[in-house]
């Protein structure tokens, strides 16, 4: 792995950068890349900002430049929150780089790129670009701080995660310090959905299933059931937080339909390494947090996970 100042280094040697994260953006995606956009542009560099899939209307600086997938010139990009095989569509424009610059927490990046600053001890990506940009000597405002710390309390599901420690609270206050807005950024994150997805929602706990005396608890919602309610499951990832509210409940799983055939799958855990469970159907993510992607038939798909699943909360080996 790449120091601080080898990534530091690299981001001042180009003069046109291309950032993104991964598909499904999440808050820390997305802060991830516009606290990168906000630092190459103060520094004098050309950078643009773009997503494989839609972006929430989050009221964040920057937010409306991020670029839907097209076409661009650039020397370098900047790969954050993931590996450059998790940027989905835009992967072949990744491949084109002269260089590749990842910075990331999540476990199993193999750490494939030009330069590479993965940290998997630290709640989010956007703890390890506050660190950076501290170290590079930023002084910060609100175009740093805003997105920053929204990245570190969707990470962190709004400091309630065992990923929040006394460094995660340290950061959290001093970029409130520098402008953040606690209040409406939990709001944007966990407060305010629309209409149609609350209405969605009393619909899909009545689908929940359990098994070994409700240890593993999971909801399966099909592509027609989004269609029904006019709710984007893209925009639905949220959903295994109520899984996981379950009483007694060790492993939550989330099955999303959200296509024809395109099942996307959360998994989390109070203890147990569901890492291994997402890395066993070719996903990825975190110890107590994961996901994976798989195509087939919906009910074979869930059938298959949750009886792998099972194995694991017995202690079986994957």
């Amino acid at each position: 792995m790449n120091s601080q100042a080898e990534i530091l280094a690299a981001l001042a040697e180009y003069d046109n950068y291309l950032i993104c994260g991964h598909e499904n953006p999440d808050p820390d995606s997305i802060g991830s890349m516009l606290a990168m956009y906000q630092y190459l542009t103060s520094i004098g560099k050309r950078a643009w900002m773009m997503s494989a899939d839609p972006i929430p209307n989050y009221p964040w600086p920057n937010i409306d430049r991020i670029l839907p997938v097209q076409e661009l010139d650039f020397q370098a990009v900047v790969i954050v929150d993931c590996e450059p095989e998790r940027t989905g569509r835009l992967l072949p424009l990744v491949e084109k780089a002269e260089v590749t610059i990842n910075i990331d927490h999540h476990k199993g990046n193999p750490g494939s790129c030009t330069y590479n600053y993965i940290d998997t001890s630290q709640a989010a990506t956007c703890m390890i670009l506050y660190q950076l940009f501290q170290t590079g000597g930023v002084e910060f405002d609100y175009r740093f701080a805003q997105p920053l710390y929204a990245g570190i309390i969707g990470d962190t599901g709004g400091f309630r995660h065992a990923n929040t420690t006394k460094e995660v609270f340290l950061a959290a206050a001093e970029l409130t310090g520098h402008g953040a807005v606690p209040d409406q950024t939990a709001h944007v994150i966990y407060g305010s959905k629309p209409l149609e997805l609350m209405r969605f929602l009393g619909y899909a706990l009545a689908k929940l299933d359990t098994r070994h005396n409700r240890r593993l608890v999971w909801l399966a919602l099909s592509n027609q059931d989004f269609v029904n309610f006019e709710v984007d499951p893209r925009q639905c990832d949220q959903l295994i937080e109520y899984v996981r509210m379950v009483e007694g409940s060790e492993i939550a799983i989330l099955f999303r339909e959200i296509s024809p055939g395109v099942v996307r799958i959360g998994f989390r855990s109070r203890g147990i390494d569901i890492h291994q469970l997402a890395v066993h159907f070719g996903g990825g993510g975190h110890l107590l947090a994961a996901g994976a992607q798989l195509e087939g038939k919906l009910p074979e798909i869930v059938s298959e996970v949750i009886d792998t699943a099972s194995r694991l909360l017995e202690g079986e080996a994957l």
